[in-house]
């Protein structure tokens, strides 16, 4: 749009036929800007200013972030370059660190006892996050309906949730005791059994103990956030269903589930990334016994670092379990901003 006197422009009078109007700028500098000039002329400015706007935002962010990214880079990626490296040693408690390459990988690759970890992560992962996954959707149907002292079962049921973790763990070691624990006790009334299982002595009833510890403690996660969705949910689809005859689990499958599937994702993911982390409570309650059967990846590195003063190989173990980490953290970051946008 830069012209100056002297110069000849064309303008379209009409586009059904070809007629043109010459105009000479010199003569008629006086005219008055076409519309459509100033109206792109406008746009450009806006086009510039708002580009200069995010321009002084961004830079703005940077500034205003950079103590945290300096933080986490210290915090985070020091410890996780210093790991990688110690797994490509011999690093021993008390000991040099002498490099092996990839000696500690091929030897975990190899061990029996760190594949059967990894099976036993596994089922624990699977079998908690399904239960944890079904009780919340049902503490939050019946958490969504209205009655007196709903508040307080609330925040009753939130106990397992805000309890710390030793005072969990010390109570289900009591609950699952061989000798006088309530689960036998239990149990025996209801003439299922008739005498005392040892829980923590046998390989499937140990794992079904760490399971149900996990299962209670993260139920109230999936049950808060599945209410949180659900009590966003119109009514007006549940009144026209219920006209038209849906029964129970059909408003259920076609109307609440369609709306609760994306945080029963999101709360799917995140408990993953968790649950596969998980320590304290395994160690604490079985200690990975018997014979290896609760040991978990994290236990197992666990043991070997510590207590076998492998530390190199202790390490490369949690190495190893990094990029399944990092996928679930990257699904779960993109579910995250995708559900934002």
């Amino acid at each position: 749009y830069l012209v100056k006197p002297g110069d000849v422009i064309t303008v379209k009078e009409n586009k059904k036929d070809n007629a043109t109007l010459k105009l000479n700028i010199e003569e008629t500098a006086s005219r008055p800007v076409p519309a459509w000039l100033e109206k792109d002329s406008e746009k450009e400015k806006s086009r510039k200013g708002e580009e200069s706007m995010n321009k002084k935002n961004t830079k703005f962010a940077y500034a205003i972030n950079a103590p945290l990214i300096i933080y986490l880079a210290c915090v985070l990626l020091g410890p996780i370059i210093w790991g990688i490296w110690m797994s490509f040693t011999n690093k021993t408690i008390g000991g040099d660190a002498v490099f092996i390459g990839l000696d500690n990988y091929i030897t975990l690759l190899a061990d029996e006892e760190y594949r059967r970890s990894i099976i036993n992560t596994l089922v624990f992962t699977f079998f908690s996050i399904v239960g944890k996954c079904f009780f919340g959707i049902l503490m939050a149907l019946a958490l969504n309906i209205k009655f007196r002292g709903r508040n307080i079962v609330r925040a009753l049921l939130m106990i397992p949730w805000t309890l710390p973790n030793i005072v969990a763990v010390l109570n289900w070691r009591w609950i699952f005791s061989s000798t006088g624990g309530i689960a036998n006790y239990l149990l025996k009334s209801l003439h299922i059994i008739d005498k005392d299982l040892i829980w923590f002595g046998s390989a499937g009833l140990a794992m079904t103990t760490v399971i149900v510890a996990n299962i209670w403690r993260g139920t109230p996660f999936f049950g808060v956030s599945i209410l949180a969705k659900l009590q966003t949910i119109s009514q007006d689809g549940y009144e026209a269903a219920a006209i038209d005859g849906a029964n129970m689990w059909q408003r259920f499958w076609y109307i609440t589930l369609p709306e609760i599937k994306d945080v029963i994702l999101l709360s799917t993911l995140m408990s993953t990334i968790w649950t596969l982390n998980e320590f304290e409570s395994v160690w604490l309650l079985t200690g990975g016994g018997p014979n290896g059967a609760t040991e978990v990846m994290n236990v197992f590195s666990y043991q070997t670092a510590m207590k076998s003063m492998m530390l190199g190989k202790g390490i490369a173990v949690s190495i190893l379990a990094m990029p399944v980490l990092l996928i679930l953290i990257s699904l779960l970051t993109r579910r995250m901003i995708a559900k934002e946008d």
